[in-house]
Parts: structure tokens; C-alpha cells; sequence
């Protein structure tokens, strides 16, 4: 139970920071992009990374180890999707496609690093 413990507590901070008015971090608009897109990447790059790490240590019975990857992986992007949903209800605040896929890349991102560094570690030994 304890390697769940911290991708749960990051999953309640996500929850508590989408629920505020205001995002609590500054938004300086680009051309052709905000920096509110690399937020989301990072954000769900932690959470996927987390996600990741909880399913090697803790080695569920449930899920073959081949999978723990894609486990991993979707469970934190089908959170980045109701996070988006969860926005809709929040006065202020809104979702869009764009924030979900940025939200998706970060997941993959976030688990595939666990993934090669796991990969490179047991090639180590």
C-alpha cells in the first residue's frame, strides 16, 4: 500500500489546483501556444512517473508485469480526461482537447522515463 500512497496524494493535490477559481500559476501566452500546455505535460508527466513506479514496486497480482506499463499509462491519462471533465463544473475554468492531449503526452512521457531508467537499471544490475 505504500508505494500507492504518493501517486493518490498527487492525484488529490490535481484534484484541489483544478478546483480553484483561479489557476494559482502565471499563464503568459505564446503565438501559437500557452505555457499552460507545458504545465499539463509536466503535471502529468509526475503523475505517470508516479503511476509507474507504485506498479513496479508493488507488483500487483492483478495486472500481468508485462503490462504494468500500459496500466500505468492510461489509468493517467483517463485521470488527465476527468480532470478536464471535472473542470466544466468549476466556475472559471474550462476543458479543452488541447489541455487533454498535452495531459496524455506527459502521461506517456512520464512513464516511459520510469520505464527506460527500470529497463536500465536491471541491464546494470
Amino acid at each position: 500500500m505504500k508505494y500507492w500512497v504518493p501517486p493518490f496524494l498527487y492525484m488529490a493535490l490535481i484534484f484541489v489546483v483544478s478546483s480553484l477559481e483561479q489557476p494559482p500559476l502565471p499563464m503568459p501566452e505564446f503565438e501559437w501556444l500557452t505555457i499552460d500546455k507545458l504545465y499539463h505535460f509536466v503535471e502529468y508527466a509526475v503523475l505517470g512517473g508516479l503511476l509507474a513506479i507504485a506498479f513496479v514496486k508493488a507488483k500487483p497480482a492483478v495486472v500481468p508485469s508485462k503490462l504494468i506499463w500500459l496500466v500505468a499509462m492510461v489509468l493517467s491519462i483517463l485521470y488527465g480526461a476527468s480532470d478536464e471533465w471535472h473542470q466544466t463544473f468549476v466556475p472559471g475554468r474550462f476543458a479543452t482537447l488541447a489541455d487533454w492531449v498535452a495531459d496524455a503526452l506527459g502521461s506517456i512521457a512520464g512513464v516511459l522515463a520510469v520505464y527506460l531508467y527500470h529497463k536500465k537499471k536491471m541491464v546494470n544490475g
